[in-house]
Order: structure tokens, then sequence, then C-alpha cells
């Protein structure tokens, strides 16, 4: 069975993601891409570490699309990245809008879905 303090940190670190996004968007919708960048750091590194956390119980659990939601989380950070680096974040807004926050969130529904009857005992 998989380890329950590891899925209760995975559903609480997506909460604090969650949040981070929120602040994210706020940010750039507000034109402070430099506001942003501490925190979307911040969010890769909580990515990383999700999926270094839920990797060795992914056998475990039910058929779910978790790898899938990830990879295209994963290529939404960088084409955020990509955009910080080419120019400054001018863009920035949009991809959060139209392609990492949907991408988060459902990354994140699939994570919760599966995760969570596994926090009820």
């Amino acid at each position: 069975m998989p380890n329950q303090e590891v899925i209760k940190h995975t559903l609480g670190l997506l909460e604090t993601m969650e949040e981070g996004m929120d602040y994210v968007k706020a940010k750039l919708g507000e034109l402070n891409i430099e506001g942003t960048v501490t925190v979307l750091t911040d969010l890769i590194t909580a990515f990383t570490e999700v999926e270094k956390s839920i990797s060795p119980m992914m056998e475990e659990l039910p058929e779910n699309q978790i790898s899938e939601k990830a990879d295209k989380l994963r290529t939404a950070f960088d084409t955020m990245v990509k955009e910080y680096e080419a120019s400054k974040g001018q863009k920035a807004y949009e991809i959060m809008q139209f392609t990492l926050e949907p991408s988060f969130k459902n990354w994140k529904q699939e994570l919760e879905n599966t995760l969570k009857p596994y926090t009820i005992s």
C-alpha cells in the first residue's frame, strides 16, 4: 500500500503550489515579472519533489494519467522558463493563463483523484 505520510505531504504540497500559481498569475497580471521569478523557481522545485515522492509508489496506484499530465506540466514550466530567458517574461501572463495554469490544474486534479482515497483510513 502506498505510503500515507508521503501522500499527505504531497497533497499538502499541491495546495501550497496552487497558492504559488495564483501568486505568480496575479504578479504577472500586474506586469511584475521580477516578483515572480523566485516563486516560479519554488514551483518547479516543488513539482520535482512531488515527482520524486510519488515515483516509488506509481506501480501500486490504480491506473491513472499522472505521468502524462506531469509531462504536459513539465513542458509548460519549460516554456515559461524559456520565455523569461528570451524576452524577460513579456508573454509570461499568456503562457500562465493558457498553458501553465491549465496543465497544473489537470496534474493536481489527477494526483488528488488518485491519492486521496489512500488518506481515508
